[in-house]
């Protein structure tokens, strides 16, 4: 059965002090974690610092777990955090990749999620899925 677990969709970030250069302020947000039931896991969580209004720094980190020993982790097979049209806000991608058998596979060995990153310390979950 394929589980999926979305943390987050719409939420206001922790603020993380120990981070931030003088005038900075720096947030993470919650964990977005994915799966397979039995087979693996997925975390996908993004850093980022502001100052003045403008984000100075993005720091995306991907976690796994592999559940079933007949499957693998691959690794990020394509991350990319790219400004929005106005340049006020980061949008941060990542898509992985483990390697399950067939009878595992079909449920779904790619993981992504975008997150969509502002200045002031909020950010939204855009989008996530498991492509087989």
């Amino acid at each position: 059965m394929l589980a999926l677990v979305l943390a987050a969709a719409l939420s206001t970030a922790v603020p993380v002090p120990a981070a931030a250069a003088a005038g900075e302020t720096c947030w993470t947000t919650e964990p977005v974690t994915l799966g397979v039931e039995g087979a693996w896991a997925y975390t996908y969580e993004v850093s980022w610092c502001a100052e003045d209004g403008e984000i100075t720094s993005v720091d995306p980190e991907v976690t796994h777990q592999v559940l079933n020993p007949v499957c693998s982790w691959v690794g990020s097979i394509e991350e990319s955090v790219t400004k929005s049209p106005d340049g006020a806000a980061r949008k941060a991608f990542n898509l992985s990749e483990f390697s399950c058998p067939a009878d595992i596979g079909t449920k779904g060995v790619n993981p992504w999620v975008i997150i969509l990153l502002h200045a002031d310390g909020t950010y939204t979950v855009t989008d996530t899925g498991i492509h087989l």
